[in-house]
């Protein structure tokens, strides 16, 4: 499969990374504030390993590599539209050799990586279920929101590529924490750090980010809530600071 026709070519920054240049669909599969939220709650270490599966034009490996430019990635997307666009957003941002792209299904990796080769794993998985929620007419983005190529369990699985204590970082729906939970602590990843995304102050938390340790200890640190938007609708300073829009204090 060649890459879209039709593409965007824009510009997006994070705190501690700056500027990376990303090109993607028009239409389908388009990264969105879920990734950018994940990849600036992910706490990397110089010469760790880091594996995002599910990695679609690459934003979030992107922004990673430029804030820790002694850390190594592997990206893995299953459409290959989208993985040829992912290449070509590493070259476009000097990033060759920095970033590994496999086109491959995330079912199979257990196939390619050895078993305790990654130091973290990052992952922004399809929150709906297949079957519920509302479905996309695009076949690229109904992938990205619907478990239809692999299930919860088979992303927490990956946790095998993991070396002991290493850290499963994800951003999931809300809604669905309890069972993210349970499903993270039956494979022994122990959740160690927790935040809750609310849209406004005064409405629920829609997305959960989550850290989880392999064969951690018990302890949870459960920090403050984060909002995306203030009461006139427009981001909030910490939002601004996340986007690189207004010094970090």
């Amino acid at each position: 499969m060649k890459a879209p026709d039709q593409t965007t070519y824009d510009n997006i920054s994070m705190r501690g990374a700056g500027v990376v240049q990303i090109t993607q669909p028009v239409t389908g599969h388009r990264f969105t504030l879920d990734s950018i939220l994940l990849a600036d709650f992910c706490r990397i270490k110089p010469k760790d390993r880091v594996l995002e599966p599910g990695a679609g034009t690459g934003v979030i490996s992107l922004l990673l590599a430029k804030k820790h430019p002694r850390a190594s990635f592997t990206a893995i997307e299953i459409q290959s539209s989208l993985a040829d666009l992912l290449e070509q957003n590493v070259s476009a941002n000097s990033l060759d050799g920095r970033i590994i792209v496999l086109a491959q299904d995330l079912q199979r990796l257990k196939k390619t990586l050895a078993p305790g080769s990654q130091s973290v794993i990052v992952a922004n998985p399809p929150y709906t279920k297949e079957g519920t929620g509302r479905t996309s007419p695009h076949t690229a983005r109904h992938i990205a929101r619907h478990d239809r190529t692999a299930s919860l369990e088979a992303w927490l699985d990956l946790q095998i590529l993991l070396r002991n204590k290493g850290r499963y970082c994800m951003v999931f729906s809300a809604a669905r924490m309890a069972e993210l939970i349970a499903a993270l602590k039956k494979r022994s990843l122990e959740p160690k750090r927790l935040r809750l995304a609310h849209p406004y102050p005064d409405k629920t938390a829609s997305l959960l980010l989550v850290e989880a340790v392999k064969n951690g200890g018990a302890g949870l640190e459960v920090l403050p809530p984060l909002f995306v938007h203030n009461s006139g609708g427009g981001y909030t300073d910490e939002l601004k600071q996340i986007y690189g829009l207004i010094p970090f204090s």
